[in-house]
């Protein structure tokens, strides 16, 4: 497999990160993007809010790698995206953004930071309290630089250049502009301003502007000052003089290939670093960072903004480098210039890596290059569509071939052929065909060599099937059934006639070892009845020992029959040893002695060798805040049975939220019961990772008053001192 993802649990607070909750959760992945270099994702939750943390790593010790500063062609003070810088290089891979910026006018603006690409200095350095990046000989060195120009007159006095290539609208020191700058065209000189051309090292022309721009010769150079303040172009120059410059760097630029600009180091030697460039607050950070020596070069976003990710602060993102593996890191412009784009095996065209608050046009970009020609396949990638298949049934393998330098190949016409650890089925076509149960062992050999592998489950016994509540006809249904066993292993169907199709009046019925679902067939014209679909769980049983815990599904109490209902259910909840109530309005005037739990506040009770745990939700929408850091504790407890109660099915803020979710519960059902409990549409148990999903259905609007009540339910739950059991009874026996 090629993506590795790994689910992990940490409670451990993440320094610095001006949160209030630990981390909660994180998910990890890992893909190979080409030889020596790797995509890293990782998303953390901390139930108040979440942080989205993507990476780029690359080893410069492959030969076939590269560094580059990407600059629009228009000039070096026009802006881009960082998708259309990397589209405009064919070998990018991979790329950040890069240098804070400064805009100017029009569509003219200048990078804060040095800029040297191919070798060549586009740009000269403004502040030095902003790093830099010095790359050459395939290493990145980063760090705080000294940055000076001065050009000698035939007399011998010095005159300092205050900027190359950054347009502003003060002249009191001497500007240069090269021809990388706006397409060979100077900014706009306002009237007055002495300007002085020069073509290889030889003063071709001088003047006085009368407001406008000049032509910037080839090979040369415009010098450009006010003259009533820095009185030197005028006096010291003249048509036919020789200019000698003179730019000075510390560390030295002089062998350089690339350098570029950012805001403070972040890390040195594997130190956090004072900030002397500070942007206040938790925003989107962009960073760049390197090993010890640096030859292995790591390109890092953290987005903000965003219900997926909240952003850092600058030391929380030191932090962040020095968990991921650097020694040294600078941060690079943030906020809605935070962007990476890269290719992937899989996706070989440019697409976003991280999630961008914007899609800000920024000054330049930062990339990873690979020049290997593409080369014929050495092997193949497999991907399964799903994790769970039903035994007899199929399961799609997408196939990805690629080259000796894991990049798209120019032709795959190798035999590839493939395995089935202990007979349990054969692959045809690219399809996997199961047999038998258990867990089998799929192996993809190219030209007789494996190259990937990937484990699945193959379900025999169901315990449950979900499906829609109406279809047009049964051709409908393939790919929109599911079935699961009691472990929750989860398969989506394609050959309905599996689950032994049947019809009776207005319905199509669906069974597989005793799990049963009947779906209105709505072009039958007929109504169809009221059914339970039945779930083979162990669970699904009444004992008749142990404390009764009784859970009602309230409706919305509009109707006289709504309250009859309701009262009847609090009869019946007012017996019970714990009861809760689910869904719909709740009225004070109705409520038992008994105080059942309500949905709709984060609630927690202690019963028996039970926790009840009810959770707040807003529109479905699990809350975030402390009741997260609760719910981890109430899933880290002793008690030997959990129920989670909710008003309506969980929805979540964002991905990383649900992931979350499922993931805490699926770890506490590895050594306890663990139930949620809500209303919905039907009475159904549901099997996920070993946790029970449990809908209780509010009251239908029947035709009649009789159909109404027969089908009325409250889920029953006996609890003992190791398990707990549940069964759906009638309101009105």
């Amino acid at each position: 497999m090629k993506k590795i993802v790994l689910l992990l649990m940490a409670f451990i607070l993440l320094l610095s990160f001006p949160v209030s909750a630990a981390e909660l959760y994180t998910d990890y992945s890992e893909e190979k993007v080409t030889e020596g270099v790797t995509l890293i994702k990782e998303q953390r939750f901390f139930g108040d809010s979440a942080l989205n943390i993507t990476l780029i790593k690359a080893d410069l010790k492959n030969k076939n790698l590269g560094f580059e500063l990407l600059k629009n062609s228009g000039g070096v003070d026009k802006t881009n995206t960082v998708m259309n810088f990397a589209k405009d290089d064919k070998d990018t891979v991979a790329a950040i953004n890069g240098d804070f910026f400064s805009y100017y006018k029009g569509t003219q603006n200048f990078s804060l930071g040095i800029e040297v690409k191919d070798g060549e200095l586009l740009q000269s350095h403004i502040n030095p309290d902003m790093a830099a990046g010095f790359f050459d000989n395939n290493k990145l060195s980063l760090s705080y630089i000294a940055f000076s120009t001065t050009i000698t007159a035939p007399d011998g006095t010095v005159i300092p250049v205050a900027h190359i290539n950054k347009p502003t609208d003060y002249y009191g020191a001497v500007l240069m502009y090269t021809p990388d700058f706006n397409g060979s065209v100077s900014p706009f000189l306002p009237v007055g301003i002495t300007a002085v051309t020069v073509q290889e090292d030889t003063v071709t022309a001088k003047g006085t502007s009368m407001g406008g721009v000049i032509p910037i010769p080839e090979n040369g150079y415009i010098l450009a000052v006010d003259d009533n303040m820095t009185p030197h172009l005028d006096s010291k120059f003249n048509i036919g003089d020789v200019v000698k410059t003179q730019i000075t760097a510390t560390p030295s630029i002089d062998d350089v290939e690339t350098a570029f600009g950012g805001g403070t180091l972040l890390l040195k030697d594997g130190q956090k670093t004072e900030i002397t460039h500070d942007v206040s607050g938790t925003h989107p950070r962009s960073v760049i960072g390197t090993n010890s020596d640096g030859t292995v070069i790591y390109m890092m976003t953290v987005d903000g903004r965003q219900s997926i990710s909240k952003g850092v602060s600058l030391s929380a993102l030191a932090d962040i480098c020095k968990e991921m593996g650097m020694t040294n890191a600078i941060n690079l412009d943030g906020g809605g210039s935070t962007a990476l784009v890269g290719k992937t095996l899989e996706n070989n065209n440019l697409h976003n890596l991280n999630s961008p608050s914007e899609n800000r046009k920024v000054i330049n970009a930062l990339a990873i290059t690979n020049n290997a020609e593409s080369d014929i396949a050495v092997g193949v990638l497999c991907e399964p569509e799903g994790t769970s298949v039903l035994s007899g049934d199929s399961l799609k393998i997408k196939v990805t071939p690629y080259d000796k330098n894991y990049n798209t190949p120019s032709s795959a016409n190798g035999e590839l052929t493939w395995s089935v650890s202990g007979n349990q089925g054969y692959v045809k076509d690219n399809v996997y065909y199961p047999s038998g149960s258990g867990e089998a062992t799929v192996s993809a050999y190219y030209n007789g060599k494996m190259t990937d592998s990937f484990k699945v489950n193959i379900i025999s016994t169901v315990t449950g099937i979900i499906a829609p509540e109406n279809v047009g006809n049964e051709s409908e249904l393939s790919g929109k059934v599911k079935v699961f066993d009691e472990e929750g292993n989860t398969a989506v169907i394609r050959d309905i006639s599996l689950l032994n199709p049947s019809r009776t009046q207005g319905k199509l019925n669906l069974s597989k070892s005793g799990a049963t679902r009947s779906i209105n067939i709505t072009s039958s014209g007929v109504e169809a009845s009221t059914t339970i679909p039945v779930t083979t769980d162990y669970m699904n049983r009444d004992k008749g020992v142990g404390a009764t815990f009784n859970i009602y599904s309230s409706s919305n109490m509009t109707t006289l029959f709504d309250r009859v209902v309701y009262a009847n259910a609090m009869n019946i909840l007012e017996k019970s040893d714990v009861s809760a109530v689910v869904g719909g309005d709740k009225p004070a005037d109705l409520t038992p002695a008994n105080s059942p739990v309500m949905a709709g506040n984060y609630i927690e009770r202690d019963y028996s060798h039970s926790k009840i745990v009810s959770l707040q939700q807003k529109d479905g929408v699990i809350s975030r805040g402390t009741q997260w850091s609760k719910l981890s504790s109430a899933l880290k407890s002793s008690r030997k049975n959990v129920f989670i109660i909710l008003d309506k099915a969980p929805s979540f803020a964002s991905e990383i939220d649900k992931k979350a979710f499922y993931s805490m519960l699926s770890d506490a059902a590895e050594k306890k019961n663990v139930f949620v409990i809500y209303s919905g549409s039907e009475n159904f148990c549901r099997i996920q990772d070993g946790v029970r999903y449990i809908t209780i259905a509010n009251i239908r609007d029947e035709n009649t008053i009789e159909k109404s009540m027969e089908n009325v339910c409250y889920l029953s739950i006996r609890i003992t001192s190791d398990s707990a059991s549940y069964t759906f009874k009638k309101l009105f026996e």
